[in-house]
């Protein structure tokens, strides 16, 4: 019965996500914009605060806040929900950047151009591309990048991460990933932070967004923020908006979403207060149903795991960005004991195999998934919460056979039994004849250096046949939502008839992604919100773009 409830309600989420399809909300369909006469303060009113350029969130936007206060042309505020984490989400990262013809490939002898740029982030898009938007993007990139690498004296190097998404036109292998040298974005934040303070730019912590305020034609003339319990009005005609995403707001995670992931590594402050802010005044939501994909080990004993508890919790250490999925010696199973795509792939590519919804039992029957190692795999790569190859922790569960195994985590003996055995096959072939695990350009920066396996003939393949086996659930999860506020070139936000709103800017994760919601490679969400922020003020503050 419990079973029947999760797939009723993930089965009605996604009704909701194809109503959002056709422009509907759940913040309400093309609400009238607020003015002077509304609920909130407006023209004549007594302001507490007032500035040129508001900046609300400290993530991707703080880099619109940099570049407003390097113009000279105006006061800057920033305003961050946190009492005490300037950076929100983007700072916890490892400081990746997905930047296309950047100074550093000419360095490395990497190849690049507009061209090939173009094509991959509007090829990723699909119909929702924007050329116009692309083109603004892939053209400010690296003087962003440039920028920010002279004024934050911040050293990049190109990482390993590479484009997502090989069979994409204008897929580049190595060189669009520009990684931050220390490997910790909260490096560069920290540095934008002094940079802003020493530029006169207050930053003021522990103060959220409420409301935006809009004149009788529509124009932003400020917002409502609160402070440590208590209202301020600020007065600012010209507002970026960089909240992040909706992760934890539950409930516009089961209106928008089509079946809503458990997990989340997204700072917890991320519940959506630009999407309902903007969506107030009448501005455009698109791409509401989709979220940056990450998987999870579930973080607690699997055999008492609840698929039908409901909302989304906090956790980064579980977190598989390319770490263990793909190596050989595992695979990824679904409660048939069937295997549902390449592990190999990429982490946001491979979460989105937990969407395939099946007609004929009408459940999403990849949901829960389970990982599945024998103990060679252990030896060679470890697994969460071990080193040097030890005794997992409570994640997993361990049974000298696969029957026993299944039995554990509750699924089919049966098709455990005969999947390994497939995937025995495969290794000895070395050609997955499934998913085609390991044959993948972007596939190769998953496997380790430094192990030496020789006799594999597809280094992505292994046997499962060692006992003891291991197991954990295994599951979807977000490093961000993907859909908000639609923005043109200059990172207007747009109203619901494609209109600029005049004075109100977007960025980061609380607009809709540029990339149709398709991460496009190693950092593609710091690198599209920051070069953005950046086009945002200085169109904001009349400087050349």
């Amino acid at each position: 019965m419990e079973e029947s409830n999760m797939n009723r309600r993930t089965f009605l989420a996604g009704i909701g996500a194809a109503a959002l399809g056709l422009g509907l909300t759940s913040v309400g369909c093309a609400p009238k914009a607020e003015s002077a006469s509304g609920d909130t303060r407006g023209t004549g009113t007594s302001w507490d605060e007032e500035v040129d350029f508001l900046v609300v969130g400290s993530g991707t936007a703080a880099m619109g806040a940099l570049a407003a206060a390097e113009s000279g042309n105006g006061t800057v505020m920033v305003i961050e929900k946190s009492d005490m984490m300037f950076g929100g989400t983007s700072s916890t990262s490892g400081g990746g950047f997905w930047i296309p013809m950047n100074y550093l490939q000419k360095e490395a002898g990497v190849q690049d151009s507009r061209e090939a740029a173009v094509a991959y982030v509007n090829g990723c898009a699909g119909s929702r591309a924007n050329e116009a938007l692309t083109e603004a993007f892939v053209d400010n990139a690296n003087p962003w990048l440039e920028w920010i690498h002279n004024l934050a004296q911040a050293e990049f190097t190109i990482g390993g991460a590479q484009d997502y998404y090989d069979q994409v036109d204008g897929f580049l292998s190595f060189g669009r990933n520009s990684k931050l040298a220390t490997g910790n974005a909260g490096d560069l934040w920290s540095s934008v932070k002094s940079l802003l303070e020493e530029k006169g730019c207050e930053v003021r912590m522990g103060t959220a967004l409420k409301r935006l305020i809009v004149d009788e034609n529509g124009a932003i003339v400020g917002v409502i923020a609160e402070q440590k319990g208590k209202e301020i009005a600020i007065k600012a005609s010209k507002v970026l908006v960089g909240t992040g995403g909706f992760d934890y707001d539950p409930q516009m995670m089961a209106r928008h979403l089509p079946s809503v992931p458990p997990l989340s590594n997204a700072v917890q402050t991320n519940t959506g207060d630009g999407h309902k802010a903007a969506a107030r005044i009448g501005a455009r939501l698109e791409m509401m149903e989709g979220y940056w994909g990450v998987p999870f080990f579930h973080p607690g004993d699997p055999t008492t795991f609840d698929p039908s508890a409901t909302g989304t919790s906090y956790n980064k250490e579980s977190t598989d960005w390319n770490s263990y999925r793909g190596k050989p010696g595992s695979m990824v199973v679904n409660k048939q004991g069937a295997r549902f795509g390449d592990e190999a792939t990429m982490y946001p590519v491979f979460t989105r195999e937990w969407l395939d919804f099946s007609s004929s039992s009408l459940a999403f029957e990849n949901y829960p998934g389970f990982f599945i190692c024998d103990s060679a795999y252990v030896e060679s790569f470890g697994l969460p919460g071990t080193k040097d190859g030890g005794e997992p922790n409570e994640w997993f569960v361990k049974a000298d056979t696969l029957e026993d195994l299944a039995a554990l985590l509750g699924i089919n003996p049966t098709g455990l039994v005969a999947e390994a055995a497939k995937m025995n096959a495969y290794a000895a072939s070395g050609t997955d004849e499934d998913f085609h695990r390991g044959e993948k350009e972007s596939s190769k920066q998953i496997w380790p250096k430094g192990i030496d396996r020789p006799e594999l003939s597809n280094p992505m393949l292994g046997t499962i046949s060692t006992p003891p086996f291991y197991g954990a659930v295994y599951l979807p999860g977000t490093c961000g939502t993907s859909g908000g506020m639609s923005i043109n070139e200059n990172a207007q936000v747009l109203n619901v008839d494609g209109e600029a709103i005049e004075g109100l800017y977007a960025c980061g994760n609380c607009t809709a992604a540029l990339s149709g919601g398709t991460y496009l490679g190693g950092g593609g969400t710091l690198g599209p919100g920051s070069v953005m922020a950046y086009i945002a003020a200085r169109h904001a503050m009349g400087a050349a773009v």
